[in-house]
């Protein structure tokens, strides 16, 4: 068994944005796709593990893009346990093109969740150590991110059916979306996220109101912003981020 898994990709044109390069959430859904593939060959994907009682919950993201890759390109996806931090399990990837050049590498950190007690559940119960590799894409101690101050811009969002995921909350993915929607029109216009940092601090369900507040933390040819996303009625705060911009 191959504990480094890699799936192959072709970016498709709803999968790019104006400038025909390939979305920060096509990208995501890509790490999420080879992720869910590779856990399901190991025995332990979300449906696996739901017959258990259990379930994954992501808790940190970090995503550093090198280059977005183009309409009609073909990339692949690799992946791989690299690690246990306490509760916590790690799982990190890489992005390569055609030629083997490096693209984006991300890590993450997983919470194995007991449905039925609503706490963590052993790792060494469920996970075993032989399927780990000795690796990290993009290392990161996932230290704790800034909370946001004074927010420059505030964006309002409804939880959508198409947001839920299959835990019947909204996909970790949605939540950066929501992120990367609040810089001003001038960034996303002629620049793109090359480093996103999430820490997951609640969940949203279906009707739900969301705020996505950013804060300009750095100017110029690089800006750089801390998110917050709350719940709107509860005042819970919902998602922290810390994103960094490169115009092309």
């Amino acid at each position: 068994m191959d504990k480094i898994f890699t799936k192959t990709f072709h970016v498709y044109t709803y999968e790019v944005d104006h400038r025909g390069k390939t979305l920060p959430l096509s990208l995501l859904n890509y790490l999420q796709d080879t992720a869910g593939d590779h856990a399901a060959v190991l025995g332990f994907s979300i449906h696996d593990l739901l017959k258990k009682g259990l379930t994954w919950i992501l808790s940190r993201y970090h995503i550093r893009i090198v280059r977005y890759p183009a309409l009609a390109a073909d990339i692949a996806v690799s992946t791989w346990p690299s690690g246990k931090q306490g509760l916590f399990a790690l799982r990190d990837f890489e992005i390569t093109d055609a030629g083997g050049g490096l693209l984006a590498a991300a890590t993450s950190s997983w919470i194995l969740w007991n449905l039925r007690t609503k706490q963590p559940a052993r790792l060494d119960e469920n996970l075993p150590d032989d399927v780990t590799v000795d690796r990290r894409a993009l290392p990161d101690d996932f230290e704790a991110l800034p909370s946001i101050g004074t927010a420059d811009r505030e964006l309002s969002f409804r939880v959508e059916m198409q947001d839920i995921d299959f835990n019947n909350h909204v996909n970790h993915a949605v939540y950066i979306q929501w992120a990367l929607e609040t810089p001003p029109a001038s960034v996303l216009r002629t620049a793109r996220p090359a480093d996103i940092e999430v820490a997951y601090k609640g969940e949203a369900f279906y009707g739900d109101e969301v705020a996505s507040k950013a804060q300009t933390i750095g100017s110029g040819p690089a800006p750089e912003f801390l998110h917050g996303i709350f719940h709107k009625d509860k005042g819970t705060e919902l998602t922290r981020l810390r994103t960094a911009w490169a115009c092309d």
